[in-house]
């Protein structure tokens, strides 16, 4: 079976070849891999056409959201494919990750018969030139996976893209992905969450690169860190956003429960002091570990 891999690229010449070459070193060789450039000014064009990747148009630059939320429209209206990955041009593929991934999707998949389903992993974090930092982002960023409830999830996403398999049953659920997600990964991790299954694997299969361009990457737990969060206020209107829109896109096949949390959570702005805390406990609208949730409840 055909697995289509999802890259999208961006000014990225000068990691894309490595992050390519892992790509075709995979043991799991049945793949295609189609690539949406957002509109990179370098070489990044040059190098993706001396591959064997299809590479879709126009290259204007949307953002990273927008930019695989059009490769996932692509290819469901363009292929028969059963399963996609995310993949971001400047990390390095272990070789054996869609054959791991897959084999943890079928698992999923004969217990779940026809359910939405995606499957993530952990992450080994490297500097620049590859060498590791931390053997597992999951432990480096004080994350487990297990936790991954819908309401915890709208709070926290646990979840990080290019090391997400999911099926077509989720794709066709997830899109479009709208202007309220935070990022196309929460999103779809979010839906997975509420209306399908959420499998993990304990293993890194990928070396995350971290480096000056990373648009999220690997922060760590440590203490300036947590000082710097802790003096910042907690702004949580972008997860609000995220909630208005899962409630409008998905409000006639949720239950009355869910309806509830996200219409409290929705008017979360709007409410007292004493109000909004005990409206995030009320429904553990909470983030993992107990420094990010004192943040939370501390500075809402």
């Amino acid at each position: 079976m055909q697995i289509n891999i999802l890259l999208s690229t961006y000014n990225g010449e000068r990691y894309l070849k490595e992050q390519l070459d892992s790509l075709f070193y995979q043991t799991y060789k049945n793949i295609k891999i189609i690539v949406r450039d957002d509109g990179s000014t370098d070489k990044t064009l040059e190098i993706l056409k001396a591959y064997d990747v299809y590479l879709l148009e126009p290259h204007e630059n949307i953002g990273p959201k927008k930019s695989f939320s059009s490769l996932l429209e692509y290819v469901l209206q363009n292929t028969d494919s059963n399963y996609f990955m995310f993949c971001d041009q400047d990390d390095v593929w272990e070789k054996d990750k869609i054959e791991k991934t897959l084999a943890k999707m079928q698992e999923l998949e004969f217990q779940y018969e026809d359910t939405p389903l995606l499957v993530h992993t952990d992450l080994k974090v490297v500097d620049e030139e590859l060498k590791l930092i931390q053997n597992s982002f999951w432990k480096h960023e004080y994350i487990n996976p297990s936790i991954n409830s819908f309401n915890r999830l709208l709070m926290q996403n646990t979840i990080t893209g290019c090391t997400v398999m999911i099926n077509r049953k989720l794709a066709e659920l997830c899109l479009p992905v709208p202007d309220g997600a935070i990022m196309h990964d929460w999103w779809i991790g979010l839906v997975a969450s509420k209306f399908g299954k959420i499998g993990f694997i304990n293993n890194g299969t990928i070396l995350y690169r971290q480096h000056a361009s990373n648009s999220i990457g690997a922060k760590g737990f440590r203490l300036m860190y947590i000082i710097e969060k802790f003096l910042k206020s907690d702004n949580l209107s972008v997860n609000i956003l995220q909630a208005k829109a899962f409630l409008d896109i998905y409000r006639d096949i949720l239950d009355e429960g869910t309806i509830e949390i996200l219409e409290e959570f929705s008017a979360l702005e709007s409410q007292s002091f004493w109000q909004k805390r005990k409206i995030l406990l009320k429904y553990k609208l909470l983030k993992q570990g107990l420094i990010r949730n004192l943040g939370l409840l501390l500075k809402i």
